[in-house]
């Protein structure tokens, strides 16, 4: 089946970049968007911009709708977010995100909203002051700013040749750029496990990369083209493998930060599909034809 797609590198290469393009130029605007209305790149959970986090289990499905409605009368920004039983869709509980901290207050406006009076059995109350969100997220964008530097240098140090080097890199950060404009269309609030997922693309992005750089670089068998089909069929092997796992522990896992993980990881790897083959295997395919080779 995959050699099927030969036609399509022998003849519409350059045409194949044009979509890999747009995504990127239409992540950045999105992302660009947020910067401006929000004042960061991403949406930050509680965990990163400082605030309390609610979490309550209900013995039946509460209406979001009713309860948002009554805790902005006392707050000005709350998310809600619906906790689900193992296994099946049934909600068994909640968790409401605030910054602003005021327990006393967001204790009766959940007793109002759901008719549920919270209690250490059936409820928790996380509180991260702003100033050690901020730090922490912080911290966490600049492990981020330098696992991709390094990343880089690694990259340049192993093929020694430029043109190949930036393709692995603007594949990977591009990777990254349409992931987070995913979440900010989705309106998903990161955690910082969210941030470290992003971590990992980084490592799920230029594998496949890597992979097929050093096919048509360095140990080429048969033509250019015949390089590209092979990297892919490995390629693709190993990545629609990952994504098989994430979309099963997305599932069947009950755990909203483990689901928010998995859900990044699965968006990235879809993106880098895209990227590798349809942008870096035919910039490799033009670089290596403009050198002379076949």
């Amino acid at each position: 089946m995959i050699d099927k797609l030969r036609p399509l590198f022998e003849h519409h290469s350059k045409k194949m970049m044009i979509i890999p393009l747009l995504l990127i130029l239409i992540a950045a605007i999105i992302i660009l968007s947020t910067r401006a209305t929000t004042g960061e790149f991403i949406k930050k959970d509680a965990s990163l911009s400082g605030g309390m986090t609610v979490t309550i289990y209900t013995p039946n499905p509460v209406d979001h709708a009713v309860l948002e409605k009554t805790l902005k009368e006392s707050f000005s920004e709350v998310t809600i977010r619906g906790l689900a039983e193992f296994g099946t869709d049934k909600e068994i509980g909640l968790v409401i995100e605030t910054v602003e901290v005021n327990e006393t207050l967001i204790r009766s406006a959940i007793l109002k909203g759901t008719g549920v009076e919270m209690t250490d059995e059936n409820s928790s109350i996380e509180v991260v002051g702003s100033s050690l969100g901020e730090s922490f997220y912080g911290q966490m964008v600049k492990s981020l700013i330098f696992a991709f530097i390094f990343m880089s240098t690694t990259v340049f140090i192993t093929f020694r040749k430029f043109a190949p080097s930036i393709a692995v890199i603007f594949a990977a950060l591009g990777d990254i750029m349409i992931t987070v404009a995913v979440l900010n269309i989705m309106d998903i609030h990161i955690s910082s496990a969210g941030i470290a997922s992003l971590l990992l693309l980084i490592g799920y992005s230029v594998d496949t990369d890597i992979l097929l750089t050093t096919r048509l670089t360095k140990n080429r068998e048969g033509s250019i083209i015949d390089g590209i089909i092979s990297s892919i069929k490995t390629g693709l092997t190993m990545t629609l493998t990952a994504i098989a796992a994430v979309v099963v522990g997305y599932f069947f896992s009950s755990s909203l930060v483990i689901k928010q993980m998995f859900f990044i990881i699965f968006v990235g790897l879809l993106a880098d599909i895209i990227l590798t083959y349809m942008f870096n295997a035919p910039l490799l395919q033009l670089y290596l034809y403009r050198k002379g080779e076949k």
